[in-house]
């Protein structure tokens, strides 16, 4: 082979290699989500604080239609026409079975909330920000009313985890939201965040 010849198909093999380098950086940014979330907790017990980060990983402004306010609204599981209760707990097992959610309804109480552009979740290119969830199996409202997961329902010994999703369940939580707000959200640049987003998971340790 002449040396011509033997650098040229050098120079054709480092070529190939740039393009396929460059084609796996493109697909890896498509897969990437503009927004994520992470669980940092190492595992979750009953009655503690899921700690998530929600990183926007693109170079637009953001709102997820989701409000502090729902975060800490008791009835959030019930009240979707009013709460904006979008990041919410999963607990499913490896097959990705999950324990159904159980309403005691003997007077459950039904708040009306006002959602303004200061409680909405905004996120600025690259923001980075933390938020401390409440977790628990069973929830009291009052003598009457309660709601928790079927604890009877789990399997004894089976591993459980948690993860987060964030997710625009139907027009009707936008609609959640005033128009008023959503007009003033885009006035300050902001778009909504629609896609689904699902986090990473983390083991439940139950009560023995």
């Amino acid at each position: 082979m002449k040396r011509n010849d033997f650098v040229n198909d050098w120079k054709k093999i480092i070529f190939i290699c740039f393009v396929l380098i460059g084609c796996a950086k493109y697909h890896r940014g498509e897969i990437r989500s503009d927004i994520s979330i992470k669980l940092t907790n190492r595992s979750i017990k009953d009655s503690t604080d899921l700690k998530i980060i929600i990183t926007n990983n693109s170079l637009k402004n953001y709102y997820l239609l989701y409000s502090g306010k729902s975060a800490n609204d008791i009835m959030k599981e019930f009240n979707n026409g009013e709460s904006l209760y979008t990041i919410s707990a999963v607990l499913v097992t490896d097959e990705n079975s999950s324990p159904d959610i159980e309403l005691h309804d003997g007077s459950c109480p039904i708040d009306i909330i006002t959602h303004t552009t200061k409680d909405i979740l905004k996120l600025k290119p690259k923001q980075k920000v933390k938020l401390s969830i409440p977790f628990r199996m069973k929830t009291n409202i009052s003598t009457d009313c309660y709601y928790g997961y079927k604890t009877d329902m789990m399997v004894p010994n089976k591993q459980y985890y948690v993860y987060m999703r964030y997710s625009i369940i139907n027009e009707y939580f936008k609609n959640a939201l005033p128009k008023t707000v959503k007009d003033s959200l885009e006035q300050m640049g902001y778009e909504l965040y629609e896609p689904k987003i699902i986090s990473n998971r983390v083991p439940l340790i139950l009560k023995k």
